[in-house]
C-alpha cells in the first residue's frame, strides 16, 4: 500500500511504502480524530492530538468534565478548573487508538498541577501521539531506504485563577509539532510543522449544604457551568504556508450537578455541547443534505457517575457526533484509595474503528 506525504503538487521521487496496518491506522485515525465527515470540512484540520480527550474519567462520563474539571487533565478540558485545585495533582493517560490494527498507534498524557498563593492553580501538561512506524522506499525498486516515525506531541502550561468565590478564569499556553516525516523521505518540504495555540476557559462553581439527602444524612450540592474556547493559534503548515491547515478551535459548553453525603454515596449528572469554530461557505445544494449538528458541526454528549464510600465508582454516557459519525455509549469505572486512583473508559469511535480502551491514573496531596 501507498501512503504519499502532504504536498500540493505532487513532484517528488520518493514515497512511502509501509505495513497495510500501519498505513491504515494513520490514515483512520485522522478520520477518527480530526476529519469531520461531512461537506462541512473540505479542508482537514491540522493537529489531530489537539483534539483526543484525555482522562477516562471524564471519557466515561460522557465528556462534560468542562463543568467539573477537578484533576490533573483540567488544562484540556477547562482550564478555569485550575482555580479552585489544591495541593498538588498529577494524572497520566495511556490509549491505543486502533486496537487490534496497529499496536504503535497510541495517545499518552502527563500532567501536573500545584496551587500559588496569590495567582490560583498552574499546571504542566505534555500530550504525545505516535502514528507508529513505516518504511521508506524509492519510485520503481521495493527496497527498503530506512524506516522512520510519524508522531506529534505538545507541551502546555495552564494558569486558572479566581475572580469571585464561585467564578474562575483560566488560559492555557500550548505549543504544537507535527513530526509526519524525516526530509529525506518526504515528497515536497520536511514533513514537519510547528505552531502555538491557547485555550481560554471560565468555570462557576456553585455549593450547598443539605441537611439530607434521600435519608443518607448531611450532604453537599454541587452545579457547575463551564465553557472553554479551544486552540486558537495560527495555522500549521508541513509543507509551506499556501498549504497550511486551520487548528481544530473550537467552543465547548457543560453543565453538571450532584450531590455527595461523604464516605457515603455520591453522585453527579451532566451534558455538553462542543461546536466547531472552522468556518466554510457550504453551497446551498449541499446544505439541504445535511443534519442540523452536520451543518453546523455541533456534537452532544451526557452521562452520570456514581460512587459508592468516595472509594468505587461507576460511570455512564452518550456520544452523539452526527458529523464525525460518532454515536453510542460510553462507560467507566474508576477506584480511588486515599490520594491514588486508576480510571478506565470504554469508548465508541468512527463506524469502521473498534471501540478504544482508555486507562488514566491520578495523584492528589494536600
Amino acid at each position: 500500500m501507498i501512503f504519499w506525504l502532504p504536498s500540493a503538487r505532487p513532484r517528488a521521487t520518493r514515497f512511502v511504502s509501509a505495513a497495510p496496518a500501519v498505513v491504515a491506522a494513520f490514515v483512520l485515525v485522522l478520520a477518527a480524530v480530526a476529519v469531520p465527515r461531512s461537506a462541512l470540512a473540505q479542508s482537514t484540520a491540522g493537529g489531530a492530538s489537539l483534539q483526543i480527550p484525555p482522562g477516562a474519567r471524564a471519557e466515561g462520563m460522557g465528556r462534560f468534565h468542562a463543568a467539573i474539571t477537578d484533576d490533573a487533565f483540567a488544562p484540556w478540558w477547562n482550564p478555569a478548573g485550575l482555580a479552585f485545585m489544591r495541593g498538588f495533582n498529577a494524572g497520566l493517560m495511556h490509549a491505543k487508538l486502533v486496537p487490534g490494527l496497529a499496536d504503535d498507534v497510541y495517545f499518552e498524557y502527563a500532567g501536573g498541577s500545584t496551587y500559588l498563593e496569590g495567582w490560583g492553580g498552574v499546571a504542566g501538561t505534555i500530550t504525545y501521539l505516535s502514528y507508529g512506524q513505516s518504511v521508506a522506499t524509492d519510485i520503481g525498486s521495493p527496497d527498503p531506504l530506512g524506516t522512520f516515525s510519524s508522531f506529534e506531541f505538545s507541551p502546555s502550561v495552564a494558569l486558572g485563577t479566581p475572580i469571585l468565590p464561585n467564578v474562575g478564569l483560566g488560559v492555557n499556553l500550548k505549543l504544537l509539532h507535527v513530526n509526519l516525516a524525516p526530509a529525506q523521505f518526504s515528497s515536497d518540504g520536511d514533513g514537519k510543522g510547528t505552531t502555538f495555540a491557547a485555550d481560554f476557559g471560565a468555570l462557576y462553581q456553585g455549593h450547598h449544604a443539605l441537611d439530607d439527602f434521600f435519608g443518607m444524612g448531611p450532604a453537599e450540592a454541587t452545579l457547575g457551568l463551564g465553557a472553554t474556547v479551544a486552540n486558537l493559534g495560527p495555522d500549521i503548515a508541513l509543507v509551506d504556508q499556501r498549504q497550511s491547515d486551520p487548528l481544530p478551535r473550537n467552543l465547548k459548553i457543560a453543565l453538571s450537578a450532584g450531590a455527595r453525603v461523604p464516605e457515603t454515596f455520591s453522585v453527579i449528572v451532566g451534558a455538553a455541547m462542543e461546536k466547531s469554530l472552522i468556518f466554510e461557505d457550504i453551497p446551498d445544494s449541499i446544505q439541504t443534505q445535511l443534519s442540523f449538528y452536520e451543518r453546523n458541526e455541533v456534537l452532544l454528549s451526557g452521562g452520570a457517575e456514581v460512587g459508592f464510600m468516595d472509594l468505587a465508582f461507576g460511570r455512564i454516557g452518550y456520544i452523539f457526533d452526527d458529523p464525525g459519525e460518532i454515536k453510542g455509549f460510553t462507560y467507566g469505572a474508576g477506584f480511588h484509595l486515599q490520594r491514588f486512583g486508576i480510571d478506565i473508559a470504554s469508548i465508541p469511535q468512527f463506524v469502521e474503528l473498534d471501540r478504544v480502551t482508555k486507562i488514566s491514573v491520578m495523584a492528589k496531596f494536600d
